[in-house]
């Protein structure tokens, strides 16, 4: 079982990362924003991008059997995604996956929030 304090780290991590990632958009530095979140997800992760956007079938499956995912895992690639999303929009790979995991966290997270449906709906639209 994780420990709290460790899944507060991670999260903390993650605002940092996504601050950080949200002014290199911003300044138009597409390349160091998707760095980062490439390393953050290598990091807290143990999986990067490359790897995930390659799996072609049955992703969370994948990721818990093979990886050893939690939710809180799931919890931090969605927010992750999101943005590599917000990156890179015109790839459609990326806006499956990134529904995929939205979608799953959703159904499995017994906390609602608006701002993951709205991103579901978002990316249905």
């Amino acid at each position: 079982m994780i420990k709290k304090d460790f899944i507060q780290r991670h999260f903390d991590e993650l605002a940092k990362v996504i601050a950080a990632v949200l002014k290199l958009k911003n300044d138009f530095k597409t390349i160091e924003a998707e760095a980062k979140i490439n390393d953050f997800a290598n990091d807290f992760l143990g999986i990067s991008f490359d790897e995930i956007l390659a799996i072609e079938d049955n992703l969370i499956q994948f990721l818990i059997k093979d990886k050893s995912f939690t939710l809180v895992h799931f919890k931090l690639m969605e927010d992750l995604l999101y943005h590599k999303y917000l990156i890179k929009p015109a790839d459609k790979n990326l806006k499956e996956i990134t529904l995929t995991v939205l979608k799953y966290v959703s159904k499995n997270d017994t906390n609602y929030l608006f701002e993951r449906i709205d991103r579901i709906n978002e990316l249905t639209a």
